[in-house]
């Protein structure tokens, strides 16, 4: 199902260039139209017409009709496209990316339909994919409307959804409520007892900056995400009181490592901070590592809740507290959207807060 491309029969590409759709329906006894319609349209072929026109295909080696011809045929590429903001490693490495994708893909499988993944790490390529691509519509993640790889996707008039961002005239978004679990996230902080907090924030524009953010940085976030869990954990951190000038901003990679030398950084800095709000699992699965090698203990003097609920947060020392969301679920409604007819919604998903022993309850 996945595209690294898997589109017919036959083990070798040479005896793919010999064998045509021709011979293949001489070996099966039927016209060719009939061969042509047992990969293009298979519902008009008799069953047991369709596994023999199969057979001889597979034991002449024919790997089936070229994509493009398809389309011309059908309409329909029988694939979707799928745009990360990163590298390839990155879709099929981070928790949240693998999550999405298996949602994808199972609600593809249920159409029987292919997935194509483009990485957007090099603006160049991604635009020769895009322009290239045999796919009937896209899903976007993560990634903000003002660039040229989606500009590229909208020159082709095809359906176009975004995933946890917005982007001008896509015909449907799936997003969570990222904010009101960013504030429930600093309210149970709160409520454990935290009154000294840092923020430990994904990138918050496309360009790399790491480490303290300044005001600048802090209003210029251009992506969503960033966006709404920022303003979700200051509006619950000023109903108590505490201004954003006394919460400490780092921008951190999202990568455990880098957020475990940050956090550690940051505590030999602020050694009054008793609360880290990470708006990612792995952040704050480094922020416990970072900690601990301060000689910090979680959650007697540090109190730490990520966001996500990837499984990995159940195991670490102590349990993460996260914010849970259902992003299999995300990407099998983002993959609906894109594989129906109806357009022009958007889906909001809730969360839920997971409680473990990363945070705890004051008893004062």
């Amino acid at each position: 199902m996945w595209r690294i491309e898997h589109d017919g029969f036959g083990d070798t590409a040479q005896m793919a260039k010999r064998v045509k759709l021709l011979d293949v329906a001489k070996a099966a006894g039927v016209s060719q139209g009939t061969a042509s319609n047992a990969f293009g349209k298979p519902d008009l072929v008799r069953p047991e017409v369709r596994e023999r026109i199969f057979e001889a295909a597979k034991e002449l080696g024919y790997r089936g009709p070229h994509v493009m011809a398809r389309m011309l045929r059908t309409g329909k590429a029988g694939a979707l496209g799928v745009v990360f903001p990163d590298n390839l490693e990155y879709a099929f490495s981070d928790p949240v990316a693998i999550e999405l994708l298996r949602g994808i893909g199972r609600e593809c499988a249920r159409h029987g339909v292919n997935v194509m993944i483009i990485s957007a790490e090099n603006p160049k390529q991604a635009i020769a994919a895009v322009n290239n691509a045999a796919v009937d519509a896209f899903l976007v993640h993560c990634y903000s409307d003002n660039n040229d790889i989606i500009a590229a996707i909208q020159r082709r008039n095809q359906r176009l959804i975004s995933i946890d961002t917005d982007i001008s005239g896509a015909v449907g978004t799936v997003v969570l409520d990222d904010f009101n679990a960013a504030k429930n996230a600093a309210r149970h902080l709160l409520d454990c007892g935290a009154k000294n907090f840092a923020i430990l924030s994904l990138q918050a524009t496309e360009h790399d900056h790491f480490g303290p953010m300044n005001p600048n940085r802090l209003g210029a976030a251009s992506h969503r995400v960033v966006r709404e869990r920022m303003a979700g954990y200051h509006a619950a951190l000023k109903d108590a009181g505490i201004s954003a000038d006394d919460i400490v901003h780092i921008e951190c990679d999202n990568q455990s490592a880098h957020s475990a030398k940050m956090t550690a950084e940051m505590l030999a800095s602020h050694p009054e901070i008793d609360g880290i709000l990470a708006m990612s699992d792995v952040i704050a699965i480094g922020a416990l590592d970072g900690a601990r090698t301060t000689g910090r203990a979680v959650p007697n003097d540090l109190k730490v809740i990520g966001f996500d609920g990837i499984a990995a947060g159940e195991r670490t020392d102590p349990p993460l507290s996260t914010m849970y969301q259902d992003t299999v679920e995300k990407g099998r409604l983002a993959a609906e959207m894109a594989l129906s007819e109806v357009g022009g919604r958007t889906i909001t998903l809730e969360t839920r807060l997971l409680l473990r022993g990363s945070s705890q309850v004051s008893s004062a």
